[in-house]
């Protein structure tokens, strides 16, 4: 009985240890994997070759050939320069407006805004599809760039505000009353003392909602017309993984894996100095 709980223990004891690891293997794995496949060959009919042979560079060579994928990768960058920073604007407003409402309206667009994310996407795609089609479409205009700006303006701006609004919370109003007292305008107070306190906040949100905009294909697949995305582009080769795909993914995952390396670099730098600015403070203030 003994031996049989010595050895439960050694293995939670393992499991403890080594679970975080196999977690990590689970998450990056198939991303590099992907970055791997896209160095193989593609098939004559444009997908990649699953077998791993002699690396080629091919692929990243054809990828900004490839009109479709460019014309959708452009369509997708309008489309995130004009709703990203729309929905943090709303978002931002929503959120002060939050923090100065009563605690029942507060809760109302708290729960309108949770609502909104945890629906499923289908069903609020049919209800945009459905909204668009008896009033844009019915007075005489295609869906197309505006349908889908709308659209993703409305399932952007509450993660937006879910991130924002926590921020806002903690803000104390002396530092707005403050502001009020040297004789600054509301709309100066907004932009020059809540926006700089909420930027963590607002940076956060924006990221969020860029790859909410950039990920989205059921919605936006309901309401684009012939408006094409990399989302829709990338579900619509149903036959087969194209090279393409594939070539784009690894980019994407290289790119990120640079920009959290970079980050990490200039937090350590910045941690460095702020660490060597003490030690020095201390050495000044013990010999004085």
């Amino acid at each position: 009985m003994k031996s049989k709980l010595t050895s439960k223990h050694w293995i939670l004891a393992k499991l403890k240890r080594w679970y975080i690891y196999l977690v990590l293997a689970i998450i990056y794995i198939p991303l590099i994997i992907i970055v791997l496949l896209s160095f193989n060959h593609a098939t004559p009919k444009g997908n990649i070759d699953l077998n791993f042979g002699v690396p080629t560079w091919s692929n990243y060579l054809d990828l900004f050939k490839n009109s479709d994928f460019i014309n959708a990768l452009l369509n997708s960058i309008l489309l995130s320069v004009v709703v990203v920073p729309i929905s943090i604007l709303l978002a931002t407003v929503t959120a002060f407006g939050m923090w100065k409402a009563r605690p029942y309206q507060r809760q109302a667009v708290n729960f309108a805004s949770q609502m909104t994310i945890v629906n499923p996407e289908p069903i609020t795609g049919i209800s945009l599809a459905l909204l668009f089609s008896s009033t844009w479409v019915a007075l005489g205009f295609n869906l197309g760039f505006f349908t889908v700006v709308l659209a993703h303006i409305s399932f952007c701006t509450p993660y937006a505000i879910v991130a924002i609004y926590p921020r806002m919370a903690k803000m104390k109003e002396n530092q707005i009353l403050a502001s009020y007292d040297l004789g600054r305008t509301r709309m100066y107070t907004f932009w020059k003392v809540i926006v700089p306190y909420l930027m963590p906040a607002i940076l956060s949100g924006a990221a969020i909602a860029l790859a909410m905009s950039l990920d989205d294909f059921i919605i936006t697949n309901l309401v684009n017309g012939s408006f094409q995305t990399i989302g829709t582009l990338i579900y619509s080769t149903r036959k087969g993984i194209k090279a393409w795909v594939v070539t784009f993914g690894a980019l994407v995952v290289l790119i990120t894996i640079a920009v959290v390396i970079i980050v990490g670099i200039r937090k350590y730098v910045l941690l460095k100095k702020l660490n060597k600015a003490r030690a020095i403070s201390r050495t000044t203030k013990g010999g004085n």
